[in-house]
């Protein structure tokens, strides 16, 4: 398997496991994207749920595209995340304020922000997070 793929095993599907990120999770925010963070000791590899509302975006194709843009943005930088966590990336702004580029700005901005670093390495034992890169 390529190195920077998205596998389907990485996807999480279950509701229940949704829910419990959404409930009991540690949240990271900045202007255009949420990432929420719920270290689960019990798995292997980090799972990640990508969460669209309707509510902030009624058309399915502006809907679908930021799926796609959260999907990418996630594949080639998931080396921020250790193993061990459920993430769940979604956007609290409507859908037609977002572009690729502020999300993936914001994204590399909550990763690599000290808040993020500092709940990964107490919380998830993995000091190998690398740096933001300016």
């Amino acid at each position: 398997m390529k190195e920077n793929s998205l596998e389907k095993n990485l996807i999480l599907k279950s509701r229940i496991e949704i829910s419990d990120t959404l409930k009991k999770g540690k949240r990271f925010d900045t202007g255009t994207i949420r990432i929420i963070l719920l270290p689960n000791p019990e798995l292997k590899k980090l799972k990640v749920a990508f969460l669209v509302s309707k509510r902030l975006g009624r058309e399915s194709v502006l809907r679908n595209k930021i799926k796609r843009w959260f999907r990418e943005i996630f594949r080639t930088n998931k080396q921020y995340f250790p193993d061990q966590v459920q993430i769940i990336i979604t956007s609290p702004r409507p859908y037609t304020e977002l572009d690729y580029t502020s999300l993936k700005n914001d994204f590399l901005e909550v990763v690599g922000s000290e808040k993020f670093t500092n709940f990964v390495n107490q919380n998830l034992s993995k000091t190998d997070i690398p740096a933001k890169n300016e």
